[in-house]
This record gives C-alpha cells, sequence and structure tokens, in this order.
C-alpha cells in the first residue's frame, strides 16, 4: 500500500512539471508583453530571415518573434527550420544592447517550451551562453535565461546531460541575493532533480540540500526537498541542522495552514511531510522527540480534523511511518484523546 502511494505521488508530481513547463512560457510573457498580437507566417518569416542574414533587426521586432513563439507554436519550426536563425538570436543574446538581449532570452524561453528533439537543438546551440547570462547584472535577462535552462533540462534526459557538461546545473544550485532570481533558479532546479532521480550525483545532492536549507522556504523549494527525498542517498545527507531546518518548517506550515479561514490546500506543508515520511526510522524517533517537545500532539489533531485530503493524507502517511516505528509511544494516544 505504501509502495503505491509513492508511486501516485510521484506520477502526480511528474504530470504537474509537465504542466507546469507548458503553461511557463505564458508566465513570462503576461508580466512583459502590453499587447497581444497575431502574426502570420510571412510575419514571422520576415523576421527570423533578418537573423539569418545578419540584416540589423530592432528589439520591436524581437519581441514580436518571442509572441509569435508563445501564440503559434508551430512557429518554433519555422525558427529551429531555417538555417542560421538560432545563432542569429544567440548573436543579440551576446551582444551589448540590453533591449535585445532580454527580447532574444525571451525567444529562447519560448523556445524551449517545444518537443525533445528542438530543445536538443537549442541547447546544443544556445546553453554555454544561457548559463553565462546568469551572472548578468540585468535582473530580467539573467532571470529568463534560467527559466530557458528549467524548460529545457525538463525535456529530456539527453538534453539535461548536455547541460551539465554546460555547466548549468553548478549555476542554479547557486544562493542568489536576488529574490527573482532565486526564485527562478529554484524553478530550474526542480526540472533538474527530478530529471535526474538518482543519477543525480551524491555531491550534488549534498550542494542542493544544504542550498536549500539557508534561504526561507516556499512552495518550489519545499517541492524540491520532497523530490531530492526520493533520492536512494537523500537520508545519508541529511545532517542534525538539516533535520531541525524541516521540522520547524513544518510546524510553521500547520500553524499558517490552521490560521487559513478557507483551509486552502497549504502544497508546502504537503511536501514538507512527504519529504520526512521518505526517511529512515533513525530520523522517524528524532521527528517524535521533536514534536513532543513542542507540544505539538494538539496541533497535529487540529489539522487533521480539517477535511482536505491532500494534507490529511500527506501527514497521515509522516506519521504512519513514524507509528510503525514508535507505536508504543504515548504522542499518539495524545492525538487520539486530545480536545
Amino acid at each position: 500500500m505504501e509502495e503505491q502511494n509513492i508511486v501516485n505521488i510521484r506520477t502526480n508530481n511528474r504530470n504537474m512539471l509537465q504542466l507546469n513547463r507548458q503553461i511557463h512560457r505564458d508566465e513570462i510573457n503576461d508580466v512583459r508583453r502590453s499587447v497581444i498580437s497575431r502574426y502570420t507566417t510571412e510575419d514571422v518569416l520576415d523576421i527570423i530571415k533578418k537573423l539569418k542574414t545578419k540584416t540589423s533587426i530592432t528589439s520591436k521586432e524581437l519581441n514580436q518573434l518571442k509572441n509569435a513563439l508563445m501564440n503559434e507554436p508551430h512557429n518554433i519550426e519555422l525558427v529551429l527550420g531555417l538555417h542560421g536563425a538560432i545563432r542569429g538570436i544567440v548573436g543579440e543574446l551576446t551582444g551589448t544592447d540590453i533591449k535585445k538581449q532580454c527580447a532574444a532570452a525571451g525567444c529562447l524561453c519560448n523556445l524551449s517550451t517545444g518537443d525533445s528533439k528542438a530543445c536538443f537543438t537549442i541547447c546544443r546551440a544556445t546553453g554555454t551562453y544561457l548559463v553565462a547570462a546568469v551572472d548578468n547584472m540585468a535582473t530580467e535577462l539573467a532571470v529568463t535565461c534560467v527559466w530557458t535552462l528549467g524548460n529545457l533540462a525538463a525535456s529530456s534526459m539527453k538534453t539535461c546531460d548536455m547541460l551539465i557538461s554546460q555547466g548549468a546545473l553548478s549555476k542554479v544550485i547557486d544562493i542568489h541575493p536576488n529574490n527573482e532570481l532565486q526564485d527562478a533558479c529554484l524553478y530550474a532546479l526542480k526540472h533538474f532533480v527530478y530529471q535526474l532521480g538518482d543519477k543525480l550525483k551524491v555531491s550534488d545532492l549534498r550542494s542542493i540540500i544544504q542550498a536549500l536549507s539557508k534561504f526561507q522556504q516556499n512552495t518550489e523549494s519545499c517541492q524540491v526537498f520532497f523530490i531530492l527525498s526520493c533520492h536512494e542517498y537523500f537520508t545519508e545527507m541529511l545532517t542534525e541542522d538539516i533535520i531541525l531546518f524541516l521540522l520547524k518548517n513544518l510546524i510553521k506550515y500547520m500553524e499558517e495552514y490552521l490560521l487559513c479561514e478557507e483551509a486552502q490546500p497549504c502544497c508546502e506543508l504537503v511536501y514538507i511531510c512527504r519529504t520526512l515520511a521518505n526517511t529512515n526510522e533513525k530520523i522517524f524517533e528524532y521527528i517524535l522527540d521533536f514534536v513532543i517537545k513542542k507540544n505539538a500532539s494538539g496541533l497535529c489533531k487540529k489539522v487533521l480534523f480539517i477535511e482536505n485530503s491532500f494534507v490529511n493524507n500527506s501527514l497521515l502517511w509522516l506519521f504512519g511511518n513514524i507509528y510503525n516505528t514508535c507505536k508504543d509511544n504515548e504522542f499518539f494516544t495524545l492525538i487520539a484523546d486530545c480536545n
């Protein structure tokens, strides 16, 4: 039964990641575009021919191409099918006009929502330039390039491996002071770690876990923690400080969940529960000891009383695993009997 639960959760996780990737081009364009227009095939061809022939192109035309790639996915095939077009976009990305650089990055971001074959082609031609742009002082450019790296990593293991060889994974593991860039890195990191699974190197696993514990948690970081918890060496990488970090967030998210009048699903709470549930008996004992010291039996019961299967199933899964290890502990009697 427990094994089936894990399979179902991983399947749901995969479906959500795929959905995130499909809608991500909408997120970047909804923020930055002012007018939605439709472009004919001729309009798109006129722009990409300029890229191919190195004819001077404006930032407005690059933005038009970016939006055309979002509105009509078949335009991706037009760009990839015209030899020299990608090279032209890279030329604008690495140029000196920041408006053109940002627009070119937007083009690549929308191109990266194509199929695995398209993404491999884009990665081979642009990967090193995207990685280099992450250090750019212009936040919009750096963020868009990181989003593109995440989309590419999600497309296939082959592309993911190439990105790693180009230095992309180590770049998105870095902790950045800019919150918008850090969130983009979490988006990309989520796709890297999911794609790699147990193939993620132990050294990278350790680095990611340590990085995640150094900044405030959100839905993305909690989800990355859960994906990592499926790695065969995850538990071995957990120090006492990191376990304590996760447990403090467990209590925090339960308290926040109870304060929510409409009892909305709390993704952070769910992912923290699932992460801890994927550990082992030694950590289960530590979890139970921590919860008891925090006098949190009543808090746990209040959470379980709210009718929300998304949250309840995750918390029950965690405490079910703990119960199998520590079933004689009085904590479980307190959960059953407290007011």
